[in-house]
């Protein structure tokens, strides 16, 4: 794999623990992500890779280690897009957006 490949399926795997983190996940939820995945060029066994790998409770601080500056900056516009897409913003969700904009700095 790539390493703009692992850092995109890291950014995806960090977006789509946002998504679950309130345990309820829209249409709307899914298809931020799904939007997300197609525009880096993911194919199905990455998706499923993506999908496959999120576990709510794992913190997100190595992942987010591992981007780039610039993937980092990003990263903390998606994740507020997807918790705000459904009109809140819960505390799981809150503490996700609180490390990454700890990590930037």
């Amino acid at each position: 794999m790539s390493e703009d490949k692992r850092q995109q399926r890291l950014f995806c795997e960090i977006v789509a623990q946002l998504v679950i983190a309130d345990a309820q996940v829209t249409d709307a939820e899914r298809d931020l992500l799904i939007r997300l995945m197609d525009g880096f060029g993911f194919d199905e066994s990455e998706r499923s890779a993506v999908f496959n790998s999120v576990d709510y409770g794992q913190p997100i601080g190595d992942r987010l280690a591992e981007l780039d500056a610039t993937m980092r900056a990003q990263l903390l516009l998606e994740l507020q897009a997807a918790a705000a897409i459904d009109g809140e913003v819960g505390p799981a969700e809150q503490q996700i957006l609180n490390e990454v904009r700890a990590a930037i700095g």
